[in-house]
């Protein structure tokens, strides 16, 4: 685990773990939407869009890390 952490940029793992939280949350928004609270909806809603943000971050902090060590 601290081999993946030393060569992983910060942005891989803010994206990684946003992406963690985020599926937390859609799971527990999706439990209260099933239940009929409109609050649970919005959760869901915000909880993707949270994830696919954090995806791009991963990806962009990655594509950075490659460019800088030049691979």
């Amino acid at each position: 685990m601290r081999d993946v952490l030393r060569r992983s940029s910060g942005g891989e793992i803010a994206g990684a773990v946003l992406i963690v939280l985020a599926s937390i949350a859609l799971l527990i928004g999706a439990f209260a939407a099933g239940a009929g609270s409109i609050y649970g909806m919005l959760g869901v809603i915000v909880a993707f869009t949270a994830g696919i943000t954090g995806l791009g971050v991963h990806i962009a902090g990655r594509e950075a890390r490659l460019r800088r060590d030049g691979h």
